[in-house]
């Protein structure tokens, strides 16, 4: 067993159920997939304004969490995690998003908050950003005679490409299936569920298609920001475009690093903004399987204490990073940009003033993709 986790904000009392992401509810199920809740958290946390592509305004998502307190919380969580936490008990957060009619009245639920679930918002948002759709699937539980104990809904993903094929000039097109699944993958997605409609339809969100290459530099140049110590991930220091459309999508697979030969070559889409952002909002301490390693220790005990394992070679990588993991836990986070909105900074201010962070966050990132 190990620990579950939801990313929630406190001012807004809202939160994003990762299963409803095609994700699984741990931490690394969590930080190692994309685009999911860490490509979210980075919508949710950029400031709105600007009317380029890669602002993304027409998105209701975008701005919700801007300058909020935000922290990705377990539900091994205990109330003393945060000193001086000010706010809902931190054991109780994990449970927030429970609907009011399933709360069981045997159980108190007095102590904990009532958080909505934007998890169907942040989908539609992820389809039109990240070139992905989303589709549900009835799980049926029966026992051994053959009754319905159970029924729940599980959802799967399929990313497509980011135009849609169009038939002549009749104003009909439709979306295909993007290249790199091969048939055991097609065959595993029809498992699952999948329909020729859910591939070929629309985002949810009304965009007609996703971002274009061309589009993604155009808009305002971003980092992300700790209000409370402003230190910055910047994310060109990630080798990716600094606006909201660059930070969600992929990281290029072309980024000259030098420091990624050191990385897991099979886990490079981690190390990004996302990413670097995610795991700061995580508790330090691995307390179940699944949570994500903060220094060498941990990154070896996951592997039963073998230092022999190979992939336990890479302990030597967590040297002066052993910090970062829930650094900017509970924070105020902003997405700046570059026009000034309220009292925030802008872009520039941060990166006049304060302090970056990004080349250690890179370090660490490459150092768990070896997890």
């Amino acid at each position: 067993m190990g620990q579950y986790h939801h990313p929630v904000c406190i001012e807004a009392e809202e939160g994003l159920d990762p299963a409803g992401m095609d994700s699984g509810l741990k931490e690394g199920e969590q930080g190692f997939n994309r685009p999911s809740t860490p490509a979210a958290i980075v919508a949710l946390v950029c400031a709105r304004g600007g009317n380029m592509p890669a602002d993304c305004s027409q998105s209701p998502l975008i701005g919700r969490w801007a300058g909020k307190r935000v922290l990705v919380q377990g539900d091994y969580a205990e109330d003393n995690d945060i000193p001086g936490w000010k706010g809902p008990r931190l054991s109780k957060l994990y449970r927030a998003m429970r609907p009011v009619e399933e709360r069981k009245p045997k159980k108190d639920w007095r102590t904990t908050p009532i958080f909505a679930d934007i998890t169907h918002d942040a989908c539609a948002f992820l389809e039109a950003a990240c070139n992905v759709r989303y589709f549900e699937q009835e799980q049926i539980c029966m026992d051994a005679a053959g009754k319905v104990i159970d029924r729940w809904m599980s959802t799967h993903s399929v990313q497509v490409k980011p135009v849609a094929r169009h038939f002549g000039n009749c104003g009909v097109a439709e979306y295909v299936i993007a290249e790199g699944y091969d048939a055991r993958d097609l065959e595993y997605l029809k498992r699952c569920g999948m329909k020729p409609e859910d591939v070929q339809r629309p985002p949810r969100s009304g965009d007609w298609h996703g971002f274009l290459p061309e589009e993604i530099p155009e808009g305002q140049r971003r980092v992300i920001v700790n209000l409370d110590t402003l230190e910055y991930l910047d994310p060109v220091i990630f080798g990716q475009v600094p606006t909201l459309a660059g930070m969600v999508s992929l990281a290029p697979k072309d980024r000259d690093l030098p420091i990624l030969k050191k990385a897991n070559q099979d886990n490079l889409q981690i190390i990004d903004v996302a990413g670097g952002l995610f795991v700061m909002l995580c508790h330090p301490k691995r307390r179940g399987g699944g949570d994500i390693p903060a220094n060498a220790e941990e990154l070896i005990a996951a592997y039963g204490g073998n230092t022999r394992d190979p992939r336990a070679k890479a302990a030597k990588l967590f040297k002066g990073v052993e910090d970062l993991k829930g650094r900017w836990r509970g924070g105020h986070i902003l997405g700046t940009s570059e026009i000034r909105y309220e009292d925030w900074p802008t872009t520039e201010e941060v990166l006049e003033r304060g302090n970056d962070i990004s080349d250690k966050v890179l370090r660490y990132l490459v150092a768990i993709s070896h997890y």
